[in-house]
C-alpha cells in the first residue's frame, strides 16, 4: 500500500471513531489534487474541535504537500456547495490532464465526483435541484472521458472503491453500466441516460434507516418492505427535485425488475423492461457482489459472475449477461476453461464470444 493511500485511511479510522465538530464535513485529501487553489477554507479535526487549516484561495497543492499527519481534513457544511462547484468545474482540466498518468487522473476523479455526490445518499438529507444537476453533470465529464480513452477507462475500474458505500457504488455502477452500454448499443450511442440512471438508482436509499442499510445480516420482513421500496421513492426524489420526468428516471425505478419477473417492485418480465434497466441491473448486482458488505466479503469477478450466472439464474437478460461476462473476463483474463464453467443450459457456448479480434456480441441487440 503507498504512503498516500496508508494516510488517507489513517484519516477515515480517525474520523470514524470520533464525532465531526457540529456544522462540518469531512474532506478526502485526494480531492485537493484536483484543485489549483480551494475555494473555502480549510480545518483539521484536533481533539473534537475544527482547527483552521487553510484560508479560501490557498493552493491546493502545498496543502496536500504539508498534510503528512493522518488527521481528518474538514469543511464547514454551509460551504459544501461552494466546494462541490468548484470540483465540477475542475474535472473535464484533471480528466484530460497530460501532466498525469491515468491511473493519477482516475484516482483524483473518483475523489472529485464521490464527493460530488455523496450529499444525495446521505440518509434523510433534503436534496434540491442543484444537488442532482452537480451529479449530473460530474458523471456526464467522467463518462465523456473515459469512454474515449480505454486506458483511462479500465484505470478507473481498477480504481473503484470495494467497500460497499451507497455513493461510491453509485459512482461504480455508472462506470461498469457505460462499459457494458458501449458495447451493447455502440460506441457512438449516446450513453448519458444509462450513466444518469445508474449513478442516481439508489438514491431511493437516501430514505432508508441508516439501521437497516448497515444492518449486518439479512433483514426482517419490516426491514425488507422498507428496503423494497426504495426504487418508487429514489423515482419521486428525482422527480420533484427537478420538477420533470427526466429521460432516465425509468431506470430509477426498473433497476431491481428481473428478467423472470421475480423482481420490483411491479415483478414486470424482462420483456417489459427496457433494455437500458437490464444493462444497470445486471451492473449493479455485479459491484454489490465485487465490493465488501457488512455482512459479507467481496466475491471476486468470476465468483460473482458463477453466481449470477447459477445461483440468479434466469434473473438477467442472457444475452447482457453474457456481453458482460466476456467483457470482464477479457480485462480479468479469463481462460476458457473459465467460459466453460460459466455456460448455463441451451445459452451460445461463452467461449464463442472470444475472436481475435476481441469481443463479438452474441446478436445485435436494439438501441434504447
Amino acid at each position: 500500500m503507498n504512503e498516500s493511500l496508508r494516510l488517507d485511511r489513517r484519516r477515515e479510522r480517525a474520523a470514524g471513531g470520533a464525532t465531526l465538530p457540529t456544522g462540518y464535513e469531512l474532506l478526502q485529501p485526494d480531492v485537493l489534487d484536483g484543485l489549483e487553489n480551494v475555494p473555502c477554507p480549510v480545518f483539521v479535526g484536533l481533539g473534537g474541535r475544527a482547527v483552521l487549516y487553510a484560508v479560501a484561495g490557498a493552493q491546493a497543492g502545498e496543502l496536500r504537500r504539508r498534510l503528512q499527519d493522518g488527521r481528518p481534513l474538514l469543511i464547514r457544511r454551509e460551504d459544501a456547495e461552494l466546494l462541490r462547484t468548484a470540483l465540477v468545474a475542475a474535472l473535464p482540466r484533471v480528466l484530460t490532464s497530460g501532466r498525469l498518468s491515468p491511473p493519477s487522473r482516475t484516482r483524483v476523479a473518483y475523489a472529485m465526483t464521490s464527493h460530488i455526490v455523496a450529499p444525495l445518499f446521505s440518509p434523510r438529507s433534503p436534496i434540491g435541484r442543484g444537488d442532482l444537476v452537480a451529479a449530473r453533470e460530474a458523471v456526464d465529464v467522467v463518462l465523456k472521458a473515459v469512454l474515449v480513452e480505454e486506458d483511462l477507462l479500465w484505470s478507473m475500474v481498477a480504481t473503484m472503491q470495494r467497500h460497499l458505500r451507497t455513493h461510491t457504488h453509485a459512482v461504480n455502477t455508472a462506470v461498469y453500466a457505460a462499459i457494458l452500454g458501449r458495447a451493447v448499443f455502440g460506441p457512438r450511442s449516446d450513453l448519458r441516460d444509462i450513466g444518469r440512471g445508474a449513478l442516481l438508482h439508489d438514491i431511493g436509499k437516501n430514505r432508508v434507516p441508516t439501521r437497516i442499510l448497515d444492518k449486518p445480516g439479512p433483514l426482517d420482513a419490516d426491514e425488507w418492505r422498507i428496503m423494497r421500496r426504495h426504487p418508487e421513492v429514489g423515482y419521486e426524489i428525482v422527480v420533484s427535485s427537478l420538477g420533470e420526468v427526466p429521460s432516465y428516471a425509468h431506470i430509477i425505478l426498473d433497476h431491481h425488475e428481473r428478467a423472470d419477473g421475480s423482481g420490483y417492485p411491479s415483478g414486470r418480465p424482462g420483456s417489459a423492461v427496457p433494455l437500458d434497466s437490464q444493462v444497470v441491473a445486471i451492473t449493479d448486482a455485479f459491484d454489490a457482489l465485487t465490493s465488501d458488505r457488512p455482512y459479507k466479503a467481496a466475491s471476486t469477478p468470476f465468483e460473482a459472475l458463477r453466481i449470477m450466472r447459477f445461483e440468479m439464474a434466469g434473473q438477467f437478460d442472457d444475452r447482457l449477461l453474457q456481453v458482460f461476462i466476456g467483457l470482464i473476463g477479457a480485462r480479468d483474463g479469463f481462460r476458457r476453461s473459465d467460459y466453460r464453467a460459466l455456460e448455463a443450459g441451451p445459452a451460445r457456448p461463452l467461449s464463442r464470444l472470444l475472436t481475435p479480434a476481441g469481443l463479438r456480441l452474441p446478436e445485435v441487440l436494439p438501441t434504447p
